[in-house]
């Protein structure tokens, strides 16, 4: 091997590791602040870059098998995060596979090439898209949160299993005023309840039907979730429905009646 061809392979191999690194600090500090629809873009852009690689560079089947990997990510991970109803759903994974399958076969079977030119045409093209979807996402603050708390709160007629047991004690929504479809993340909260005699904390959840942590809401949606504290049997067993519920800045030490004090950090 020459001294040419060698420190070509040098500098080709630090070339990858850099945009490794690039990447994997970019998904660190920046992706979990991204929106699941520039996220899933991404995705899609990615396997762009891998396949014009593939049609440019000699690691032809390597970067064939990271497009294909990259395709299917952006595939499961857009179907699952948005609404796109059953035939929706179908129809993007029918292009999806046609997508990967026509490029596969005109770049590994037809050994279409790309001159240097051109593929630097196409990253460039990419990354003025990506770097224009990264910043119209994180310019942009659009979820807005409500938080409420009910008067009251009605306890299960019966309880399943010596597990906690699920009380619904008020509901939270969030409005997304952007086009994206958006990660929630409501804000943290502590419940504690007060049979008379004793006090026992308990964490809140958001959920619905029956699902905490919602993940996401639409474009210009809203997502409606109950606030529901998790409390031990024996508690729940203690109280007479229905049970005042209070919002407060902090839970007090002790209260002689019976109440379910919420606590939101805003």
């Amino acid at each position: 091997m020459s001294d040419r061809t060698l420190g070509r392979r040098v500098g080709e191999l630090v070339a990858a590791l850099a945009a490794a690194a690039a990447v994997a600090v970019f998904a660190r500090r920046v992706g979990p602040d991204l929106s699941v629809t520039v996220q899933s873009a991404l995705f899609a852009l990615a396997a762009a870059l891998a396949l014009v690689g593939a049609a440019t560079t000699r690691f032809r089947q390597g970067l064939i098998f990271l497009y294909a990997a990259l395709v299917a990510g952006a595939t499961g991970y857009a179907a699952s995060t948005h609404s796109f109803g059953g035939a929706g759903t179908f129809a993007f994974v029918v292009l999806a596979l046609v997508a990967l399958l026509g490029a596969v076969y005109v770049v590994e079977e037809r050994r279409y090439g790309l001159r240097r030119g051109e593929a630097v045409a196409v990253v460039v093209v990419v990354a003025v898209a990506g770097g224009a979807l990264v910043a119209a996402d994180l310019g942009t603050s659009p979820l807005s949160y409500e938080t409420t708390v009910h008067a009251s709160a009605e306890l299960p007629e019966t309880t399943e299993g010596d597990g906690p047991t699920p009380v619904v004690v008020g509901s939270a929504t969030v409005d997304n005023d952007f086009r994206y479809r958006e990660q929630i993340s409501f804000p943290p909260a502590r419940a504690c309840v007060f049979d008379g005699t004793n006090r026992t904390d308990t964490p809140v959840l958001y959920g619905t039907d029956g699902s905490y942590f919602p993940s996401s809401v639409g474009g210009n949606g809203r997502l409606r979730a109950n606030v529901t504290i998790l409390a031990p049997q024996a508690v729940v067993e203690s109280l007479s429905a229905p049970v005042p519920v209070e919002r407060a800045d902090d839970c007090p030490a002790e209260s002689e009646r019976e109440r379910i004090v919420v606590v939101v950090a805003e």
